[in-house]
This record gives structure tokens, sequence and C-alpha cells, in this order.
């Protein structure tokens, strides 16, 4: 499940990650130090992301949170299917 944390921006057509959001605090241990935080964190929630996607051996059920970003998952896959 892509959670509150990842959201769908439509003007810019990009995704954006909101690290306040994310729940897996945990994750977020042994930062202190870096240089962006901010940063650290939006890729530590990327690729949790990119590690989840990867674990369907059968497929793969996605469920976005994010109205937006789920209409905009739909549309990319009903592309894909068309072609």
């Amino acid at each position: 499940m892509l959670g509150p944390s990842v959201t769908y921006d439509e003007t810019k057509d990009c995704l954006v990650i909101d690290t306040n959001l994310y729940k897996d605090t945990g994750a977020y241990a042994g930062i202190k130090g870096v240089e962006n935080v901010e940063l650290a964190k939006e890729q530590i929630v990327l690729n949790s992301i990119n590690v989840l996607m990867k674990r369907g051996v059968r497929g793969l059920y996605l469920y976005a949170s994010d109205e937006v970003l789920r209409e905009r998952l739909l549309h990319i896959q009903r592309e894909k299917v068309q072609t």
C-alpha cells in the first residue's frame, strides 16, 4: 500500500513524498549527521517502496491511499494494457 506519505502532483506529473506522514519511523534511525536529512528520509521512503514492489513473485496488487495517485496509476495500467 502506498500510504498517505506518497501522493501525486498533477501539475508537475510527479510523486510527492511527505516524510512526516511515513509510519515506519524506525527506518530513519541512523541518519543523524546526514547533511540533507529531508532528502535522506525521502530516499528511504522511495527505497522501501522499491523493495516492496519487487517482492511480488506472481504479480502485485498495489493500493494508493491518495485518490489522485490511484487514478494516475490506473490510467498508466490501462495504457499498458491497450498497447
